[in-house]
């Protein structure tokens, strides 16, 4: 089968079938590459912080571009004005986050139609235990987190009246009657105002970030959501091309089987107008030709050319 394999018609008909294959396997890697493309990954610059009034239209809608920024905000914090989310999860733990109003102060003109300068609420931490919540920090804070869009409002008359069941700016500016961001901050840290705000040069947050309320875990966030999921029918086009190159070199392999098969056995391959007979000696079938009146080996043409055989179809081979 090997001398088959290497003769010049099957050596340009693998030639073919190679190329064929890897123009499969090139669109098989471009279908690779448009699932993976599909995919909503996270956005690196919104890791890096800017200034809250950069990043958020006050009075405006958080849009999906606004979302889920590193920004900084500096101001004080609002004595007495804490509430306290239920069901928050922190390291497979429930809590609650502890939520605070962070006033703005030379914000009036973002807002004209506020009245005032404007204030945006804070989740400063979490905590397990809702009776050992901190008071806010005094005096002029720096924080750095993450800017999240409202959470839908939920009614919250069974609970406490220092808690709320979502963190919903709509109904946090009626409760502290000032006017707030429509978004809120989820804080990664605070500082001191005259420290600034703890992130680098290029407005990462730092390797230690740290909250001046240290009985509150850090909130740690990740941009929301993070779809990872793989386009399925990209996939299945993927698999598919890469099946249509190995069907590319089956059928090489195949023409390669039957031309050395039809030489070992062409009694199985072409049936004659005579009969055809099996020598012995040379391990050979040859058959009689009338028309000629000699007898021939099945790879012996007569000498003026003419195919005498014929396959099972009845075509001259």
């Amino acid at each position: 089968m090997l001398t088959t394999a290497l003769r010049p018609r099957s050596l340009l008909l693998l030639v073919v079938a190679l190329a064929v294959a890897a123009g499969f396997v090139l669109l098989s890697q471009w279908q690779l590459e448009s699932s993976e493309q599909s995919r909503t990954v996270a956005d690196p610059a919104k890791d890096l912080a800017v200034p809250l009034g950069q990043a958020a239209g006050a009075g405006r809608p958080v849009t999906a571009r606004q979302a889920d920024q590193l920004v900084t905000a500096t101001g004080s914090y609002r004595q007495d004005s804490t509430v306290l989310v239920p069901g928050r999860l922190q390291d497979g733990a429930e809590g609650w986050w502890v939520v605070s109003a962070l006033a703005l102060p030379g914000t009036a003109d973002q807002w004209p139609d506020a009245g005032g300068d404007l204030s945006v609420a804070v989740a400063r931490g979490w905590t397990a235990d809702p009776a050992a919540v901190p008071e806010e920090p005094s005096g002029p804070v720096a924080v750095v987190g993450r800017y999240l869009p409202p959470e839908s409002p939920l009614p919250g008359e069974d609970l406490p009246a220092d808690q709320v069941a979502t963190v919903s700016p709509a109904q946090l500016t009626n409760r502290w009657d000032r006017p707030l961001h429509a978004g809120f901050v989820a804080a990664f840290a605070e500082s001191p105002a005259e420290q600034g705000p703890q992130v680098g040069e290029d407005g990462a947050l730092t390797a230690d970030p740290r909250l001046l309320s240290p009985e509150l875990s850090r909130l740690e966030i990740d941009q929301q959501p993070t779809d990872e999921s793989v386009n399925l029918l990209n996939l299945f086009y993927a698999v598919e091309w890469v099946v249509f190159a190995g069907f590319a070199l089956y059928i090489w392999w195949r023409f390669v089987r039957d031309e050395h098969l039809r030489a070992r056995h062409p009694e199985e391959y072409y049936y004659l107008d005579g009969d055809y007979h099996y020598d012995d000696a040379s391990g050979r079938y040859y058959y009689y030709d009338p028309a000629a009146g000699e007898y021939y080996w099945f790879d012996d043409q007569p000498r003026d050319g003419r195919d005498r055989t014929q396959d099972r179809t009845g075509a001259s081979s």
